[in-house]
């Protein structure tokens, strides 16, 4: 157990570059609904009552920008983001009345080993990792790391409906 916890950092996730209907079955989907929705909601359960001991604290879900717009080369990763997000608005709620900050961490491309293959521009880790503790430190809810998010995230305010064909022209049939 981890009865002193005052931070809680939920960063694991999967995503499988399937599509909804090209995907052979529903194997990926589930995969990546177990590990980025219903893995980090047994997170939240499982340390909500040890913050609430410790005054509080934060929990910190790193999410991605393509949970508010789908990316269809990678649309149930998109869609198990999307619910993490529902899901990180809905445990903010909840959480309010122990001073628990529930915050959600959004960027773009990660450059990761994971996506090594895609094209630039990509966030670093540590800046990932910065904005999320500058979260904490101010008490900001919903942070965009990197040029990539922040881009898609002011799109998403001004034009939400051109952000989401723009993403359709990156399947490879558009190519």
């Amino acid at each position: 157990t981890c009865p002193d916890v005052t931070l809680l950092i939920n960063n694991a996730g999967i995503g499988l570059l399937k599509g909804f209907i090209s995907a052979t079955d529903l194997s990926s989907a589930r995969a990546e609904m177990e590990v980025n929705y219903f893995g980090t909601l047994a997170m939240c359960r499982a340390f909500a009552p040890v913050l609430k001991r410790n005054g509080g604290g934060a929990i910190v879900n790193m999410l991605s920008i393509l949970g508010k717009v789908n990316f269809p080369m990678n649309a149930s990763y998109s869609a198990s983001k999307a619910a993490a997000i529902l899901m990180t608005q809905g445990i903010r709620a909840e959480l309010a009345a122990q001073g628990t900050l529930v915050i959600g961490v959004m960027p773009g491309t990660v450059d990761t080993d994971s996506s090594k293959h895609f094209p630039p521009p990509k966030v670093s880790p540590e800046v990932v990792a910065q904005e999320a503790l500058q979260a904490v430190t101010h008490g900001l809810e919903d942070v965009y790391p990197g040029e990539q998010a922040k881009e898609m995230a002011a799109q998403l305010l001004e034009d939400p409906k051109a952000l989401e064909k723009m993403m359709a022209t990156l399947l490879p049939s558009h190519a």
